[in-house]
């Protein structure tokens, strides 16, 4: 199953980053994505006596459904970017929830309204509408630590932070009166700009997007859903941790490609992350 899972990723970023010289070839990258692994995660996660059919024909839909959803949110950044709205970035945001909720969904195998989740931060939101309406906190502990690192060595920018609806910090000031050689970079859970570029709206949407691919890659936490529960059934610790820690397992399958897209790349934006970042945030050059 691994390795269907990575076969499966490589062609859909070789895909991607040969093409999405537009939003058609765009929009097929992200609702393949949704629809490939939105199915992979409903087959895993599959009563025994359910039909295989009927689960891959309601999870192929609704996966694409959250895939289109999620590409309809990173236009709306370019839309930001190009009429200088920064109002929009909460728009995006809200609508970027929804379609990694429905993606979600569709890989735990369960209806696509079932439940929804905000993510700011290091903080998860997860709303439960199904039966009876409820609300859960969840602490995400990698962009926690992440975020622990960055305040002892960057500033906070809370104004900043709260217009875009994400954590964001400005590179200190060294004693000689320059910054560090960084202009803007996206890590778990926030974005750290150079002070000259913290509000170049092209930069921050650029490093968004970044922020919108770990969301993508956050189905595939979906797929230890079954042993984890299995596991917080037998063990009470476990069961805790389950309940109020959001882990953001997708990491070990987002960090590696990255760095196997920039190994691979002979130039910048032949990195396939890099270039749809590039592509929203009209940063490619």
């Amino acid at each position: 199953m691994r390795n269907l899972i990575l076969t499966f990723l490589l062609i859909l970023i070789s895909f991607s980053t040969n093409a999405q010289a537009n939003d058609t070839e765009a929009a097929l990258y992200n609702v393949g994505f949704g629809a490939v692994f939105g199915t992979v995660g409903a087959i895993i996660n599959k009563s025994p006596d359910e039909p295989l059919g009927k689960v891959i024909k309601k999870s192929l839909w609704q996966g694409a459904l959250g895939g289109y959803i999620t590409f309809e949110s990173k236009r709306i950044l370019r839309e930001a970017r190009r009429q200088e709205q920064w109002e929009y970035f909460w728009a995006a945001k809200l609508v970027n929830a929804a379609g990694t909720s429905i993606k979600e969904n569709a890989a735990l195998n369960k209806d696509f309204y079932d439940k929804w989740h905000l993510n700011i931060g290091f903080s998860r939101l997860e709303f439960n509408t199904k039966d009876e309406f409820s609300v859960k906190y969840k602490l995400m502990p990698v962009a926690f630590v992440y975020n622990i690192d960055a305040l002892f060595r960057y500033k906070f920018e809370i104004g900043q932070s709260l217009r875009i609806g994400e954590f964001v910090y400005s590179i200190r000031e060294l004693e000689n009166g320059y910054y560090d050689d960084v202009r803007a970079s996206a890590s778990a859970g926030y974005m750290v700009f150079s002070k000259s570029y913290l509000n170049q709206i092209d930069d921050n949407v650029h490093e968004v997007i970044h922020l919108y691919q770990s969301n993508d890659f956050s189905v595939f936490n979906t797929y230890i859903n079954k042993p984890l529960a299995q596991w917080s059934i037998k063990n009470k610790s476990v069961n805790w941790l389950n309940e109020h820690l959001y882990t953001e397992y997708h990491y070990l399958i987002l960090r590696p490609l990255y760095i196997f897209e920039t190994n691979n790349a002979n130039r910048y934006y032949n990195n396939f992350f890099e270039h749809e970042a590039g592509y929203f945030g009209g940063t490619l050059h």
